[in-house]
């Protein structure tokens, strides 16, 4: 099982906010400075768990339904205000996904980055207990 988190804020003081683009499109993704072969280098596949970051904190977690793969593959219909946001590009690394958006209780901290392979034994083991909490 892999697990991957991405961070739904962009520039260089977090201002650009894509959140309310990941809930309405089903999709989660982030940009991979090094460039598209780096995209296939850091693949998950479906049913990859992930963890969605607002800033510093983890507000939905989520299941992915397809394999990643780069944006422009998606051919998502973004909106004028929604494509302002976001760079369609082969070096943006993408996947649809099944959201489950957090309880404020159930938020919990988490380390920047807009887009990483979670190793960490007790984050995953937390996603892993809201994934079951939010399916039942």
């Amino acid at each position: 099982m892999q697990y991957v988190k991405f961070g739904s804020r962009r520039g260089e003081h977090g201002d650009i906010k894509l959140l309310d683009i990941f809930y309405k499109h089903n999709i989660v993704f982030a940009e991979v400075k090094a460039g598209a072969e780096k995209v296939k280098e850091k693949k998950f596949l479906k049913g990859t768990r992930i963890m969605i970051a607002d800033g510093l904190t983890a507000v939905a977690i989520a299941e992915a339904l397809t394999d990643s793969d780069s944006l422009d593959k998606f051919n998502i219909k973004f909106n004028k205000n929604e494509i302002d946001r976001v760079n369609i590009a082969d070096w943006v690394i993408a996947a649809k996904v099944k959201i489950y958006k957090l309880k404020e209780e159930d938020y919990f901290p988490t380390t920047i980055g807009k887009f990483y392979h979670i190793k960490n034994k007790d984050k995953i083991k937390l996603i892993d207990e809201l994934l079951e909490k939010y399916l039942n």
